[in-house]
Parts: C-alpha cells; sequence; structure tokens
C-alpha cells in the first residue's frame, strides 16, 4: 500500500519545497565523504563531519534564505519547520530506524496533539545506499502517535552524482596541450551575392 503524501495532511509540505531540502542534504553529504579520504578518516569520522556539516546547513537554510523554512531549534537535534510543520533530521535505516531520540520530540516539535490516524512527527531520513550501483534517497517520512509510519515522501537524484565511496584515488594523468585553431567568422557574400559566414 502506498503512504499518504505529505501534502494531503499539511498543504505547504509540498514536492518542490521537500526536494529542496533533500537535494541540499544530499549535496552536503557528497562534499564531505568527497573531502574525507585521509587514511585517517573511517566512517565515525565521515558520519560525523557530514551530521554537523548537515545541521549547519538547515541553521543556515533556515535563517532568511526560504521564506517557508524557519530554525525553531539550534541544538544538536536541530529543528526546522516548513511553515507550521517541525522536522528533524537522521541518518537511518526509513523501514526500521535504531537512532537513539529519532521519534523523541523535543519542545519545539511538539506541534501536535497525539493522533494515531495523522502524522505528529516529521523526519527527513537519508537512506545511505548498499551497493555501489546504488544511489542514496532521502525520504520525508510522518509517523503517528504510535510510531508507525502514515505519510511518505522519496527524493533520489534524478542524475549520477560523483563522490568517493572509499580512500583510494585514483593516481592524475597529464593531458598534452589542446590544439586550438582561430575561427574566421567574417561576413562575406558567395557566388550569388548573398550575404554567407565564412568558415
Amino acid at each position: 500500500m502506498l503512504a499518504t503524501p505529505p501534502s494531503q495532511f499539511f498543504p505547504e509540505l509540498e514536492d518542490s519545497r521537500l526536494r529542496v531540502i533533500a537535494e541540499a542534504l544530499l549535496d552536503q553529504r557528497y562534499a564531505t565523504l568527497r573531502d574525507l579520504v585521509s587514511p585517517y578518516d573511517d566512517s565515525y569520522t565521515r558520519e560525523s563531519t557530514v551530521f554537523g556539516r548537515s545541521r549547519n546547513l538547515l541553521i543556515e537554510m533556515a535563517g532568511g534564505k526560504y521564506h517557508w523554512l524557519t530554525l525553531k531549534h539550534a541544538g544538536m537535534d536541530v529543528t526546522v519547520a516548513i511553515e507550521r510543520v517541525p522536522c528533524r533530521f537522521f541518518r537511518d535505516d526509513p523501514d526500521n530506524p535504531e537512532k537513539a531520540g529519532f521519534y523523541k520530540r523535543n519542545a519545539v516539535d511538539q506541534l501536535f496533539d497525539v493522533d494515531e490516524t495523522k502524522p505528529v512527527v516529521w523526519r527527513f531520513v537519508i537512506e545511505q545506499a548498499m551497493t555501489e550501483e546504488d544511489e542514496d534517497r532521502v525520504h520525508f517520512i510522518g509517523y503517528n502517535a504510535f510510531q508507525e509510519k502514515v505519510s511518505q515522501w522519496m527524493f533520489r537524484p534524478s542524475r549520477p552524482t560523483m563522490h568517493a565511496v572509499d580512500q583510494d584515488i585514483p593516481p592524475s594523468t597529464i593531458l598534452p596541450p589542446v590544439q586550438v585553431d582561430v575561427r574566421d567568422n567574417t561576413r562575406h557574400a558567395d557566388d550569388n551575392g548573398q550575404a554567407g559566414t565564412g568558415t
């Protein structure tokens, strides 16, 4: 059964807004993983840095760049709101989240009353690709008071994005100098007196 789209519960959760946040989170993730390829980096240093940079990215995005996005809490459990809907982000399994505090609601994440049929908690969940052929995805999921998924939206890049997947950096290749010829673009008359373009 398909999950109900977020905009069916709250019109402000339109696809275009969710896509802006999802793309920014994935772009930041790829850029960070590309930076951290030293022999001293491992899963912990990479994921910790991705989290910190993503947190700071959301704080910046909610600082006035988008009229519909506001910052509600700038702590480690950073919370932004898409108009009246507060949400947080995690890198986790969207079908079986395991991160501590995933369902915990902080003071600004308590906007909605307990309801078993509607989402009371909204999370951006970054799902890490399991194979090199696959790609990371971002889910936006609404959970009811029983921590059951009642709404879901998913984003994956429409085009492949190159990013480091290990610590191996291919050797550089020296390319020969580029041959450049000057093109004559002067206008001249052809045999019939018509104007043409010289080559």
